[in-house]
């Protein structure tokens, strides 16, 4: 258990996989109960979905006998039952309620549906097609006549009335089984002017057999009335329940029940369909269901042992490629700690231990680089040490020998710009000499620049200008001895044009300060400066002598990579070289 690998996967077992399998197993423990109740509370949804359709049917008939009760007393009074039909008038007002029940019938139900108007001694306006008039007289014989009429104007229902051949027939009806729907209602008190309304939609519309098929299988639904009996939607009873089953569904509607019938147990769900007095019941055999549950269950169990143990396996092998790179940089660490920084780690895929592999090949080679650079830098000092041992090897001896051969033109009559020369170089080396620190003040180095320039003027016979604007307020600025005179130089021998003209200004930028050096002579090519910018990137580039690199160079070691020179090309021609140096006034050794 010391190696990462080892924790991590006992980690996975512990955490993961014991506590998964504990879960699973109270799961399934209590799956049985918890499937009952969702199963239970699904078929409650559809069933009282099914009994809020059905009612708005309920009230659509009750509402189509309101409407054809207040359209007859308004449109015919006490004239409507006038069955002459030798009378063209009494005929035509027939056929104007026919119309008119035909409207409702289209409008609140369907053409399968059918809306009859009789008197009291049985004549009948109706929808109902091939209609039989001299059967008229039958119609006092119905069961639903006599209690439509003793209702009083209540509405009275009866569940499964079977259409009556010589009646007629309704269109698209799929069975000869109504829910019907009868109310009486009258117009004076003469019972001449009693009517009844029925209304009939055949029981499987009404009922809405298509709601009950999102019913789990071996569900059936019943009809449940106040009595306590179960009957199928075309009135056959099936079951009847006990009293105290009736009085625990009408006290406890929302608990889940499972009513034992014939021997067999039954999830019941029930809704009631207040319009109608009746409730929707629908019955599902548990034997069934637990059936079903049972083979689902052990399906489930196994797809989720299949897929557990593939997973397990699968995180156990990422566990083991995500820990090999990091025993590898292990490895690779030992080795660079004993001193071989030629170790590199294999980097594959762009995580984060790739990325931490990348970031360590790089932390070597940028480590091997500093040493060499270290290494370097420790060469340049030293052979620098050297030149100046050698620089201070008698060196008033040349000045001295200058002084003479300026005695000696002057006393000959020689060229007056010879010894002007010698003079000017004589101060040079004085300046050179006296300032024997590495950094000097922007306004001494203006003045070793200015002995310079008057060289070159007596050298070209004055086709060389130089104008110097810097603030006298950076005059005291620090910068490295001999900066600017190698890039004036670089001016003359580049330029490659006469008269030459050359610009020297500085400014100040927050903490740096910039000084341009800007010339009117040929300039450089893009191609050329942006090779030379490039080397002046490269903080590894190798120089000799004196130039634009070399200062460059000499500017990064002292003041940072982040200083330097900067080329560009002005656009009135020319060249411009920008140095960029610290903002400081303190002189360093």
């Amino acid at each position: 258990m010391r190696s990462i690998r080892s924790k991590l996967i006992a980690t996975v077992l512990a955490v993961i996989a014991a506590p998964t399998l504990i879960v699973l197993y109270n799961y399934f423990q209590t799956s049985v109960r918890l499937v009952e109740q969702e199963v239970y509370a699904a078929n409650q949804s559809l069933i009282e979905q099914a009994a809020m359709t059905i009612n708005d049917k309920a009230k659509r008939m009750i509402q189509a006998t309101y409407l054809l009760e207040a359209d007859m007393a308004q449109s015919f009074g006490p004239f409507t039952f006038n069955w002459d039909y030798g009378n063209a008038e009494a005929m035509g007002a027939i056929f104007q309620i026919q119309k008119r029940m035909g409207y409702l019938r289209d409008i609140l139900l369907d053409n399968s549906a059918f809306i009859g108007l009789a008197d009291a001694e049985g004549n009948v306006v109706t929808t109902l097609n091939n209609f039989n008039r001299q059967a008229t007289g039958d119609i006092l014989r119905e069961p639903w006549f006599k209690a439509g009429i003793g209702q009083k104007g209540y509405p009275y229902w009866e569940r499964a009335y079977r259409l009556p051949v010589n009646l007629g027939y309704t269109e698209n009806a799929p069975d000869k089984e109504f829910m019907l729907l009868a109310r009486s209602f009258a117009f004076e008190t003469s019972i001449r002017n009693a009517g009844l309304v029925v209304v009939g939609i055949p029981v499987s519309q009404f009922y809405g057999i298509s709601s009950s098929q999102g019913l789990p299988d071996h569900t059936e639904l019943l009809v449940l009335d106040q009595d306590g009996a179960l009957y199928d939607i075309y009135g056959k009873q099936q079951y009847s329940l006990m009293p105290e089953q009736m009085e625990d569904i009408r006290n406890r509607p929302s608990v889940m029940k499972k009513l034992p019938l014939d021997n067999e147990i039954y999830l019941m769900n029930a809704a009631s369909v207040p319009q109608v007095g009746i409730s929707i019941v629908s019955l599902q055999r548990m034997r069934d269901f637990s059936a079903q549950l049972d083979n689902s269950r052990t399906k489930s169990i196994a797809l989720f042992l299949l897929f557990f143990g593939v997973g397990i396996i699968i995180v156990i092998y990422i566990l083991l490629r995500l820990t090999k790179p990091l025993y590898a940089l292990v490895r690779s660490m030992s080795r660079v700690g004993s001193g071989n920084f030629s170790t590199k780690v294999e980097v594959r895929g762009r995580d984060e231990v790739a990325l931490l592999g990348s970031h360590f090949n790089k932390m070597v080679a940028q480590l091997e680089e500093l040493i060499h650079h270290v290494a370097e830098e420790q060469r340049h000092k030293e052979e620098a040490h050297f030149q100046a041992l050698q620089a201070q090897i008698n060196p008033h001896f040349l000045f001295n020998t200058l002084n003479s051969i300026k005695l000696m033109a002057m006393l000959s009559g020689t060229n007056r710009n010879v010894s002007d020369m010698i003079t000017a170089l004589g101060k040079l080396m004085e300046f050179s000499m006296k300032q024997n620190t590495l950094f000097v003040t922007l306004g001494q180095e203006l003045e070793y620049l200015e002995l310079y320039m008057s060289l070159q003027k007596i050298r070209y016979h004055d086709d060389i200008t130089i104008s110097i604007q810097v603030p006298e307020a950076l005059l005291e600025c620090t910068v490295l001895k001999f900066t600017l005179q190698p890039l004036v130089e670089n001016s003359i021998i580049h330029g490659s044009k006469l008269p030459l003209h050359i610009r020297i200004e500085a400014e100040r930028t927050d903490q740096y300060i910039l000084i341009h050096i800007r010339d009117n002579g040929q300039g450089i090519s893009q191609e050329t400066m942006q090779a030379i910018s490039e080397q002046l990137l490269q903080d590894h580039v190798k120089t000799s002598g004196i130039g634009l690199l070399n200062v460059d160079r000499r500017i990064k070691i002292h003041f940072g990579q982040e200083c330097g020179i900067l080329l560009s090309r002005p656009e009135e021609g020319g060249l411009q070289v920008t140095v960029r140096i610290p903002y400081r006034k303190e002189l360093e050794g």
